[in-house]
């Protein structure tokens, strides 16, 4: 797991020149086949900007978001998509710059999108989330706590 963090916190860096970076959560999720996706959640230092059309007006305007996800596919491949305009009603989309993938998170589960040779996105993947592995450091935060239990209530049948 840990070779797998390393190699994917490196290719973001390469990709994305001096901007620092920082993986605050890893999710998988698996399809009813039960082919595996890996979704690495990112916060960047920088802000990135993309682009979306105004569905009123069809004008192109900016985006911009240091919100991230490195995917690894059940194939072995890997892309890296940063948080775009979302037009679905529910969930957080991000894109790849190539505007080859998308990937819509949605709560428990994740979509997520290929660009076919005419420009419309397939779904091509659709799963649930399955795991989310120890050691990405996030229970380590000062905003990760144990919560207590509230001392009223009943245990064993009696009052305490």
């Amino acid at each position: 797991m840990k070779s797998r963090l390393f190699s994917t916190a490196a290719a973001v860096l390469l990709a994305a020149g001096c901007n620092s970076y920082r993986v605050m959560q890893t999710n998988v999720f698996s399809d009813e086949d039960g082919r595996i996706v890996s979704v690495d959640y990112v916060r960047a230092e920088k802000d990135h900007v993309n682009t979306f059309l105004s569905p009123v007006t069809g004008k192109e305007m900016e985006f911009r978001s240091k919100l991230l996800v490195n995917v690894s596919l059940y194939d072995g491949e890997t892309f890296t998509a940063w948080q775009c305009m979302n037009f679905m009603r529910n969930g957080t989309m991000y894109r790849t710059d190539d505007e080859e993938y998308m990937f819509l998170a949605g709560g428990f589960s994740s979509i997520i999108y290929r660009r076919d040779d005419e420009g419309r996105y397939a779904e091509i993947y659709r799963g649930v989330l399955c795991d989310s592995p120890e050691g990405t450091g996030a229970k380590d935060e000062d905003k990760w706590r144990m919560v207590k239990p509230p001392k009223r209530g009943f245990r064993n049948g009696t009052a305490r």
